[in-house]
């Protein structure tokens, strides 16, 4: 088969290597689309220590092609979406419903082979059924670029009607978080990242105003002017400047959750504003397979606009040509058919 394999910090090969063959418990899966994200940009950066000859990709959707021994209740042809990890299933989180904690995972894409390519194997027990209303497409970025801000602001930020929500980095996941936030009958939305193009972006999603956090002396007073204290925040970037932001952005009660992932340290303000305040701040990882089918039943239903999630479409051809440009604010996705 066809695939885009990592071979070394900054090298994508697009070449022919076996086709995968399922072990016992897993499927075969025909992929029919397969998002990039983020996670794949720090890969081929060689960020990840993931091992050369990998297949990237852990957003994956497909058509069930073999079955391999001991898999029960999938057939062949039906269309699925993979969860982005194998989880153990016999931990605590596992066993409590909370597999996104799992811990001992295996991840698509870096320490198995992933979906860049025209097959991928995966235990059974990572597939979802993709309602027939849901497009490939979007099925395969739903379990991380959406249900992952569905899972922040819906299960940890609890979200409620009539709430102003800021969104901190509006790309790939600030821009579905916009969308969940709307949904979710948000009174007023503010968006902020440097970048014009996902200012603009966020403003079609649904966002109320947007901020350039580059554009004044005062990012969190200009902020704090937009929205009056927010009572919800969201992180999506992953750096020490924008928690910090995020932290000054919330009024008496209000909730940062922080879903950008990196190694700096954030300076917290004194304690007396977080007692007296009474703010929290929680840290929010991917999201659960139940989540992940509700968010599905949701685009299903027409209850969740995502119609402006995905910006770029690409064969497999052109995945390796797509790390060598700037990220788009939406979701690029390869199409093996293309």
């Amino acid at each position: 088969m066809r695939a885009v394999t990592y071979r070394g910090p900054g090298e994508l090969r697009v070449e022919s290597i076996p086709d995968p063959i399922p072990a016992p418990g897993e499927v075969l899966l025909t992929v029919a689309a397969a998002g990039i994200c983020g996670t794949d940009r720090h890969i081929v950066a060689g960020e990840l220590d993931v091992a050369p000859g990998t297949v990237p990709g852990h957003e994956i959707a497909g058509r069930v092609a073999q079955l391999g021994e001991d898999v029960d209740g999938w057939s062949i042809g039906a269309r699925v979406v993979s969860y982005g990890q194998v989880t153990c299933g016999r931990c605590g989180p596992c066993l409590d419903g909370n597999e996104h904690r799992c811990r001992r995972p295996e991840v698509l894409g870096m320490t198995r082979q992933g979906g860049f390519a025209e097959m991928v194997a995966v235990p059974q027990q990572c597939l979802i059924a993709v309602p027939d209303l849901v497009p490939d497409e979007i099925g395969a970025i739903v379990p991380d670029a959406i249900a992952t801000p569905y899972h922040a602001l819906i299960t940890v930020g609890r979200i409620g009607a009539g709430e102003t929500v800021v969104i901190i980095g509006a790309g790939g996941l600030g821009l579905q978080a916009i969308a969940v936030a709307r949904m979710a009958d948000a009174k007023r939305i503010v968006a902020v990242d440097p970048s014009a193009d996902a200012r603009e972006a966020a403003l079609i999603v649904g966002a109320d105003a947007v901020l350039d956090p580059t554009a004044g002396e005062n990012p969190a007073k200009a902020l704090y002017d937009l929205t009056g204290g927010a009572t919800l925040g969201l992180e999506a970037v992953g750096r020490a400047d924008s928690v910090e932001l995020g932290m000054q952005s919330l009024a008496p009660g209000g909730r940062l959750v922080i879903v950008g992932v990196g190694q700096d340290r954030p300076r917290l303000p004194p304690l007396i504003r977080f007692v007296a305040g009474e703010t929290s701040i929680h840290g929010s990882f991917g999201s659960t397979m139940a989540e992940i089918r509700t968010v599905l039943d949701l685009i299903a239903a027409d209850k969740l606009d995502v119609s402006h999630a995905i910006s770029r479409r690409v064969p497999l051809d052109d995945v390796p040509a797509v790390f060598k440009r700037p990220a788009t604010p939406g979701r690029t996705v390869t199409l093996p058919e293309l």
